[in-house]
């Protein structure tokens, strides 16, 4: 393996850790969303959710699309990054690969 090839490799394992902590991020949204859901469906009388700095009082359908639609997102955006994390991995392994063949 090369100077190139190591550098290479070296780019490629950043972006595939970078991509490992996103996806960690976005599978612990999912599940808080879920979370919120599940707690909304228990809820009984006002809710409220947060924009920003505030609390706006609304009705719970509202609130549940509003929570659907992050859910959708979020695994929307996961399924792009798992996608994204097995070509980084492919590449990993190739280069990997070439690191241990020139020993």
């Amino acid at each position: 393996m090369d100077e190139k090839d190591m550098q290479e490799y070296q780019a490629f394992s950043q972006q595939y850790q970078l991509v490992v902590v996103q996806k960690q991020q976005l599978e612990a949204q999912k599940a808080e969303i879920a979370t919120a859901l599940k707690e909304l469906e228990g809820a009984s009388g006002k809710v409220y959710f947060s924009s920003g700095a505030i609390l706006i009082e609304s009705t719970k359908d509202d609130i549940k699309s509003r929570l659907e639609k992050q859910k959708s997102d979020a695994e929307a955006a996961l399924e792009k990054i798992s996608v994204n994390e097995g070509k980084l991995r492919k590449r990993l392994d190739e280069l990997q690969s070439k690191l241990h063949g020139s020993d």
